[in-house]
């Protein structure tokens, strides 16, 4: 009988550990900079961050830069850890109509910095805080 408690123990135990969920990145979730805001969430077998929100000011300016509909559009993909708190991505700047090579810091839980470069020459940055 104790062989046959043991096995029914064993059994419910195995039965009840949960499995674990695969890891998610620490910069998954909502940003914002200014009126912007992107979810940076699973894409493949990478992370994209989509836009979720935008001002009609930033919309008219995608709209004739590149045609983009900013709404729905993919503007980081490819995001890929280079180490700890740190991620390479390719950027899409719709009002210039361009792609430029990224890269992502996570400076706190709650605040990236997003930059991009052309050419390795022509570069911009900017702060993204999480969005709660």
């Amino acid at each position: 009988m104790t062989k046959a408690r043991y096995l029914l123990a064993a059994t419910t135990l195995a039965l009840t550990v949960a499995v674990p969920a695969e890891a998610r990145s620490p910069i998954e979730g909502r940003w914002q900079k200014g009126n912007l805001q992107i979810d940076i969430k699973p894409c493949g077998s990478a992370l994209c961050g989509t836009v979720v929100r935008a001002s009609k000011k930033q919309q008219a300016r995608a709209e004739k830069g590149s045609g983009t509909d900013l709404i729905g559009a993919t503007l980081i993909r490819d995001i890929r850890p280079t180490g700890p708190g740190a991620y390479s991505a390719r950027v899409f700047v719709p009002d210039r109509n361009m792609n430029a090579s990224g890269r992502i810091k996570q400076l706190a839980p709650n605040r990236l910095q997003v930059s991009g470069c052309v050419l390795a020459i022509i570069c911009k940055s900017g702060n993204w805080s999480r969005v709660n």
